[in-house]
């Protein structure tokens, strides 16, 4: 594995157990499109710095035009998410089992976008590695999807 890569997963995957257990511990009488907001505000505060590490190569204007309409698709994503788990957390959901489900059909329909739209190739290593991965996926849930 590339060093880069490890790194970037890391980074992924740190955020991803800080965002669910933070998601877990917003107040449950916290108001869910203000919380939106106010992550989205807090996010954006925080991620001014990052142009230190990641400085702009092209004038302003220029790099915001680069950005292409992906990014609304990624923003309408982000909201979904975000509400999507809030409310979860709210119904009951637990942490592990709010998660899985999520994680295991997301896993069914990322193996079928990539073969569909981007042909990529699967090989049947990959696609018995997915089996077990979502075997496991299924055991550490406990077999329930909301408690």
């Amino acid at each position: 594995m590339k060093a880069g890569f490890a790194l970037a997963m890391a980074i992924a995957i740190t955020g991803q157990v800080l965002y669910h257990f933070m998601q877990k511990q917003v107040a449950p009488g916290a108001h869910p499109v203000l919380a939106l907001i106010a992550f989205y505000a807090g996010a954006a505060v925080m991620s001014l710095p990052l142009f230190a590490l990641f400085p702009l190569s092209t004038p302003l204007p220029q790099a915001v035009g680069e950005l292409g309409g992906a990014v609304w698709g990624v923003a309408v994503a982000i909201v979904l998410i975000e509400l999507g788990f809030l409310l979860a957390y709210r119904a009951g959901g637990s942490l592990s089992s709010a998660f899985v489900l999520s994680a295991s059909v997301v896993t069914g329909a990322l193996l079928v976008i990539g073969l569909v739209v981007f042909k990529e190739a699967v090989s049947l290593k990959q696609l018995a590695g997915l089996a077990l991965c979502l075997a496991g996926i299924w055991l550490l849930s406990g077999n329930r999807a909301a408690h």
